[in-house]
């Protein structure tokens, strides 16, 4: 895990792949212009094809838009993660135990369907860096960094402003964990067609942008 927080505190630039983002409208429609485009390299079905045939050569741009772009996906909703997987339940149970073998079989399905889901990609990053004989599945730890540079490049969270963009509401307690903002008490803002969910410590305020929020 020490690489994982190394990413987050060196703040790894996507320059190449960041959407303009002077407004949450052009970030939300320049990533749907380009994921529904079946001309682009980055068509949402096509980024699923790539990772399901050669999940090893995903790239930082890749996990990008397969994380941004699963909201404009027809079958996409805001509790997608829980309804997904069916092996969700038995998934959780394995990583709870430490049971990896289990994890990291259980995820190489899950991750067909939802190559960036951050929390099966926590656990199963942790038990390939435990085993000894990481065969096929070095690339998940490799993907699951991937995945945190394209979340941490929309913003710190340290204001409205710089909030941090998530397509998913469970995936805040991940990168809390990932920050060590541990705790806390939480809020619910809207501010026009924005939604934010608020933790608050000590002092120090954490915004997460819940861009799954319709007004």
């Amino acid at each position: 895990m020490k690489r994982i927080i190394f990413i987050f505190s060196c703040w790894i630039c996507l320059s190449t792949i960041i959407v303009a983002q002077d407004s949450e409208t052009s970030f939300l429609s320049e990533i749907k212009s380009i994921t529904t485009d079946s001309t682009s390299i980055y068509y949402y079905p096509a980024l699923l094809d790539k990772a399901k045939n050669e999940p090893g050569k995903l790239d930082s741009a890749d996990c990008f838009y397969l994380y941004y772009g699963i909201i404009f996906q027809p079958k996409f909703s805001s509790i997608m993660s829980v309804t997904l997987h069916p092996e969700r339940p038995e998934f959780e149970k394995a990583a709870m135990k430490g049971n990896c073998k289990k994890v990291i079989k259980l995820a190489k399905v899950m991750l067909e369907r939802n190559p960036v889901d951050l929390t099966v990609l926590l656990h199963t990053s942790i038990c390939v860096q435990k085993s000894k004989n990481k065969g096929d599945e070095e690339y998940i730890p490799k993907r699951f960094e991937f995945v945190l540079d394209a979340i941490f490049s929309t913003g710190d969270g340290r204001s409205k402003e710089t909030a941090i963009k998530i397509s998913n509401i469970e995936d805040e307690y991940v990168l809390k964990g990932i920050i060590g903002f541990l705790g806390g008490k939480e809020t619910l803002e809207v501010d026009g067609n924005a939604s934010y969910s608020v933790w608050e410590k000590d002092g120090d305020k954490l915004y997460f942008e819940d861009l799954t929020y319709l007004d």
